[in-house]
């Protein structure tokens, strides 16, 4: 098999391909600045030709981001069908990180749904379920997750489905999808919840709530992602493994609703 090509991203010619047209090279020097395209192409250097999880732990080891694993114990076996189900607080660095900390353990593969934009970075795809944030999902959409949740393949999902927001009283996901419960207890996985203790800098929560009270539809904050993974260089992401769910539990005396809910709170319970 052929060893993966290290890319480069080229902001220019991604401009190019979605507006159908030249961008200007203004645009082109604002976006560049924004997304830190050259900080990237040198990490993806540096990280080498390397693909899907081995991709994420050299992109750990690049940030020299240190590892605190937590009830690592609580992990399964190898082979055992489990859908790991973290909550979100970075938006790039906290996925780094539960990716290194699980994927490595289990030989039959890790995919996690993400956003489609990410597969401009081919070293992604493998890992990857391409999800598309802002427009519908395709058919071809709902197959490849049935596809991958009928598999022994293991599957981590990021049930809030955008990054932690804050609130009055603290920093935390939304409300979780419920997704995860139905297509795991249709196909019996068993749950592992991991909570991920991290934040995002002051600056980019004050943009989300001004852009929210203002009612500004373009998500600004998420325009900061790739900076906010910047930031996180250098510094340790604890990742706690809680107790795994059978997927027995989830039973008929809760709506699946109310068993995301359930699970969310585990989640946080970590914590503490």
């Amino acid at each position: 098999m052929d060893r993966p090509q290290v890319m480069r991203i080229d902001v220019r010619a991604l401009l190019k391909q979605k507006l159908k047209r030249e961008p200007s090279r203004l645009l082109v020097w604002l976006v560049r600045k924004l997304v830190k395209q050259d900080w990237y192409n040198e990490a993806l250097q540096a990280i080498g030709p390397v693909e899907g999880v081995d991709f994420m732990v050299g992109g750990l080891r690049y940030m020299q981001i240190r590892l605190d694993l937590r009830g690592a114990e609580h992990l399964p076996a190898p082979g055992t069908r489990c859908t790991f189900v973290c909550n979100h607080p970075l938006g790039g660095a906290d996925v780094l990180a539960a990716v290194t900390a699980v994927g490595p353990r289990y030989p039959e593969g890790l995919l996690v749904p993400a956003n489609d934009m990410l597969g401009i970075v081919p070293a992604l795809r493998p890992l990857i379920i391409p999800v598309n944030k802002v427009g519908g999902q395709s058919r071809s959409l709902s197959e490849r997750i049935n596809d991958a949740f009928a598999s022994d393949t293991q599957l981590m999902f990021f049930p809030a489905g955008k990054v932690s927001r804050q609130h009055r009283d603290g920093i935390y996901d939304d409300a979780w999808q419920k997704n995860f419960v139905v297509k795991s207890v249709a196909w019996r996985r068993t749950v592992v919840p991991i909570h991920i203790e991290a934040r995002n800098s002051r600056w980019f929560y004050w943009i989300a709530k001004w852009r929210t009270r203002l009612g500004i539809r373009l998500n600004l904050e998420m325009m900061l992602l790739p900076r906010e993974v910047c930031n996180q260089k250098g510094k340790t992401i604890r990742v706690t493994v809680g107790q795994p769910i059978p997927y027995t539990e989830f039973d008929a005396s809760r709506t699946p609703m109310q068993w995301a809910e359930e699970v969310r709170r585990r989640v946080y319970a970590l914590s503490r």
